[in-house]
């Protein structure tokens, strides 16, 4: 009897407990990549637009997430997202970062459906200054430099932080479908098979298909649900290739979000709720 009392109150420890947040890894991944771009690789952005775009992120963030819950917390979600506007957007005016760094948090609160947001806060902010700003802003893949180190880099660290957060099943579908549409691209409709596959060998899609496109918040929850998605942005960054719109994987994540999110957390609310009945 005294042993079995002993074993009720004896704490139960669990390996899930001990876990880190996967956005510790992701916050390691990007600040690496600001760091390198900064002092190796001769980014175009200055300092001052890393710092404008963290101190907007983290600010706009705290003081919405105060307002939402009541309560004040430190803005992890902030500083990736301000790390993140830092690297894709590039400018030679530091008032278009401040504006992309609040919009990316602000859109986050404002576009929810069923108790998330729908669209990664990077890209939503990215697509609209790109059509709305285009004067100011433009995303420049090409001061990643295709150096076979920086790849290697980013190729190690992403897949890393993927299998982390359980999202290398998006990465690798991604990945595979893009080769595929490339080399359909290639077939149908000329494309020289080097461009059509030379994207796959730049930072600048790695860093997409690793950071934006696994994004936990607003991609779907369930592996199948996940696969799907993420072919579907492939075979939309195809569409948009053909019709030679730069940063097609922008928009083509863009779209597909804004077409899939909302109708899979509605199905999985209703499949809820009938299970709970």
């Amino acid at each position: 009897m005294r042993n079995e009392v002993r074993t009720k109150l004896r704490p139960i420890v669990h390996w899930d407990d001990y876990k880190l947040d996967p956005r510790y890894f992701i916050l390691v991944f990007l600040s690496l990549f600001a760091i390198l771009g900064q002092v190796y690789l001769g980014f175009f952005q200055r300092w001052e637009a890393v710092f404008i775009s963290i101190s907007c992120t983290m600010l706009t963030e705290l003081v919405l997430s105060r307002w939402r819950t009541g309560t004040w917390s430190f803005p992890l979600s902030g500083l990736i997202t301000g790390i993140g506007v830092s690297l894709l957007l590039s400018s030679n005016v530091l008032w278009i970062y401040a504006v992309t760094a609040v919009m990316s948090i602000s859109l986050k609160y404002v576009l929810r459906f069923k108790g998330g947001h729908i669209f990664n806060p990077n890209n939503a902010s990215m697509v609209l200054v790109l059509v709305l700003l285009p004067q100011y802003a433009v995303s420049t893949p090409k001061q990643w430099t295709n150096g076979i180190e920086i790849m290697l880099l980013i190729l190690i660290l992403g897949i890393l932080v993927c299998y982390v957060a359980n999202r290398l099943d998006s990465v690798l579908t991604f990945i595979g479908s893009f080769t595929i549409f490339a080399f359909l691209r290639h077939l149908l409709y000329g494309a020289p098979l080097f461009a059509a596959l030379g994207p796959l060998m730049g930072a600048g899609l790695q860093l997409f298909a690793f950071f934006m496109m696994t994004d936990p918040k607003s991609t779907p929850t369930t592996r199948k649900a996940r696969i799907l998605f993420a072919f579907l942005v492939a075979l939309m960054d195809a569409v948009y290739r053909i019709q030679r719109i730069p940063n097609p994987q922008f928009y083509a994540l863009f779209t597909i979000s804004l077409l899939f999110i909302i109708p899979y957390r509605y199905w999985i609310s209703r499949k809820e709720s009938n299970i709970t009945q």
